[in-house]
């Protein structure tokens, strides 16, 4: 056994199936930590798979709930579904753009960076069918509720209120 070969493989595989169990739990992710955390599985698959004999990429087994409901999601998507909606848009303040993301089971909170006003909560809701996110509505107090399961509202920031 070669072990140049082995070796790499060995840690990629480790990489990926440490990479892997950070995406298993349910707690909301944020826009920087999804991005950290889909760049690192996409370099530890790609290593795998250019350093697997025979050129075979390595498969993972069983599929994740929240990446069928549309998490994780970063802002710049959440943000084009904002200006999507014009209702929402026209209510609330986009200022710098939209932090603070967190996903859950297809339902995701941002918060706005307005100059000289108080930060909105944006409520997204992830339409599986169309693979798309919708905003359904924007404020500073209860964007949650009467619209959010309660299981998925304790996930999200901004729903606590």
């Amino acid at each position: 056994m070669n072990t140049r070969i082995a070796l790499p493989v060995a840690v990629s595989g480790m990489l990926l199936a440490t990479v892997l169990a950070g995406c298993s739990d349910d707690t909301p992710v944020n826009d920087e930590a999804a991005a950290t955390t889909s760049a690192a599985a996409s370099s530890a698959a790609a290593v795998a798979s250019s350093e697997a004999p025979g050129g075979a990429s390595p498969s993972v087994k069983g599929g994740s709930s929240a990446a069928t409901a549309g998490c994780p999601v970063n802002a710049a998507t959440l943000e084009k579904a904002f200006r999507a909606n014009a209702k929402v848009a026209s209510a609330v303040v986009l200022g710098k753009g939209l932090k603070d993301v967190s996903c859950y089971g297809g339902w995701a909170t941002a918060v706005t960076q307005p100059t000289n006003l108080e930060p909105a909560v944006v409520l997204f809701k992830y339409d599986a069918a169309k693979k798309t996110w919708a905003a359904l509505v924007g404020g500073t107090d209860g964007v949650c509720r009467d619209n959010v399961p309660a299981d998925a509202a304790t996930h999200l920031k901004g729903c606590q209120n």
